[in-house]
């Protein structure tokens, strides 16, 4: 085996040693500077003051303000309350002073609120981009740095340190968790096409890398084929049995060679068919993202857990879903929390929010009496009992109705093309089902249910359009994760930097207002120069 080369590169900050001298009463400000000693356990750390930083013999903040680029000056602080303590504790005294944990977090955050997430993108943007200086104090890491950094620090971004980063923002904006929208996406994966693989082959590739990883025992990289290949047998394993439950032929089922948790499954939008993950998130009523993960393949298996992230930043009253997720797992879960619950069963366009279909009535046109426990079919027609299902792990219990009137009934065409005729499944959890339709029939809910559009839509839209996110760069589940609560935690912090503008804007009006009611004359004075501080660029 040959051995590791270890790669040594040098640190670069921004030198900021000539500029000191000039304006040392100026650089003195009540804000505390950044401490390089960081740790109990005496760290050092690059932790340099952005307010050092002079461009053309004027402090970078001033030259910001000047030129209208404010974003980085808010985000600034509101990242900088936040305590980082815990990114620290996993660093160890001696040796090189690492980046310190703020400063990574702010170029990282920064790049991907303008759409830049390729590490060697990063790279460049920490060496030019003034408003990631004043994030950053000027520290240039090399896009390996950043790349350890993500790997490192990954259960942190995706859980506490996401929790609190929230927390700052709805702070910030004055907005909750009293309501939430939930919606899901799917984004491509860092996968090929032309990897996929089915189980005749994966097997072959598979005795191949076996037979490789015994004969070469202390090469890496055989080893960690085998281990990549394995996990593609056992994913491909599990899927085919799924696609047995459900009546269809596991043999045509593929896996992803080098990407085996993603699934393939069709695009938004699109007709084309890739290994993707479907990521999810809760917003509140100011589009803060307030919870957010990732599935492999499904939006509704995640509803507890994005449940459970929101209420652990304040209390949930209220959660909005859409059609896709009128399922017995979303009911359950709001259920047991304590959740109002609105969730049409079909599209929320004219008056019928059913589920629709042309192929056959659907089961939701057919009207349960529960006193007399008959359904009622679209031509008042009874099906009464004619079986039962006990269940078992697997599959739940059902009762099973049907009706003799099929063969007659001049909308059978409409409703079956059984010979036997239309038979009706009704399960436990129909009974909460029947309940929710009702309630989305009430122009009350219905009014509030329409909030839920606005809420969560157009957060895909922003993370698709202005973040660029069309497909992960990270692999595997875990890594996928990490990337989305990155892209989630950046779009929170452009979020706060709007609703916060636009907040003082409101406010800086109301009091011209004022103004204009206790003297008139002074409604007129030109306001531009008061509001420079409010322009939002990026």
């Amino acid at each position: 085996m040959m051995p590791t080369k270890t790669v040594r590169r040098r640190v670069m900050v921004l030198d900021t040693s000539n500029q000191l001298s000039l304006f040392d009463e100026e650089i003195v400000e009540a804000m505390p500077k950044a401490s390089n000693i960081a740790t109990e356990r005496a760290v050092k750390f690059h932790a340099p003051d952005p307010r050092d930083i002079l461009i053309n013999q004027i402090r970078l903040e001033d030259h910001l303000k000047a030129v209208g680029l404010t974003a980085p000056l808010k985000m600034r602080a509101v990242l900088e309350p936040l305590s980082f303590a815990d990114f620290e504790k996993h660093y160890q005294p001696g040796g090189r002073p690492p980046y310190a944990p703020r400063a990574m977090l702010g170029v990282i955050l920064y790049g991907i609120v303008q759409g830049i997430s390729s590490l060697r993108d990063l790279e460049r943007m920490a060496r030019s981009d003034l408003g990631c200086w004043w994030l950053s104090g000027g520290i240039m890491p090399d896009h390996s740095v950043i790349g350890r950094f993500v790997q490192q620090h990954g259960a942190l971004l995706t859980e506490s340190f996401f929790a609190q980063l929230t927390r700052q923002v709805l702070k910030a904006t004055g907005s909750g968790t009293g309501t939430v929208a939930g919606d899901g996406t799917v984004i491509e994966a860092m996968s090929s096409r032309f990897k996929l693989i089915r189980e005749e082959a994966l097997n072959e590739a598979l005795e191949a890398a076996r037979q490789k990883a015994q004969e070469q025992p202390d090469q890496v990289q055989a080893q960690r084929r085998l281990e990549q290949l394995e996990q593609a047998k056992q994913q491909l394993t599990e899927r085919q049995s799924t696609q047995a439950a459900k009546g269809k032929d596991p043999a045509k089922t593929q896996v992803q060679q080098n990407e085996p948790e993603a699934v393939v499954q069709p695009q938004k939008n699109s007709k084309d068919f890739s290994s993707a993950y479907k990521p999810s998130v809760l917003a509140n009523d100011k589009r803060v993202i307030v919870a957010c993960t990732v599935h492999a393949s499904s939006e509704t298996a995640v509803v507890p857990e994005l449940l459970d992230r929101a209420q652990t930043l304040g209390r949930v009253d209220t959660a909005l879903f859409d059609s896709g997720y009128f399922s017995e797992g979303t009911l359950r879960a709001t259920e047991e929390r304590g959740i109002e619950l609105l969730c049409p069963e079909g599209q929320s366009l004219g008056d019928d929010w059913n589920k629709q279909s042309d192929k056959q009535f659907p089961k939701s046109r057919f009207g349960y009496l529960p006193e007399e426990d008959v359904y009622v079919c679209p031509n008042q027609q009874r099906l009464t009992r004619s079986g039962h299902y006990r269940g078992n792990a697997a599959n739940p219990a059902y009762t099973e109705y049907a009706t003799d009137a099929c063969p007659n009934c001049p909308l059978k065409s409409k409703c079956t093309r059984s010979e036997t005729g239309r038979k009706i499944k009704r399960y436990a959890i129909d009974t909460e089902k029947d309940a929710l339709r009702t309630k989305m029939t009430q122009a009350e809910h219905r009014q509030r249910y329409r909030s839920r559009q606005a809420m969560v839509e157009p957060v895909f839209s922003q993370l698709r359009g202005r973040q660029g996110l069309q497909r992960f760069r990270r692999n595997g589940l875990n890594g996928v994760r990490v990337e989305f609560a990155l892209h989630a935690m950046a779009y929170n912090l452009g979020r706060a930097v709007v609703l916060v503008a636009f907040t003082s804007l409101f406010s800086h009006l109301w009091h011209r207002l004022m103004d204009y009611y206790r003297s008139p004359m002074a409604f007129f004075v030109p306001i531009t120069p008061r509001l420079d501080h409010l322009s939002i660029q990026f």
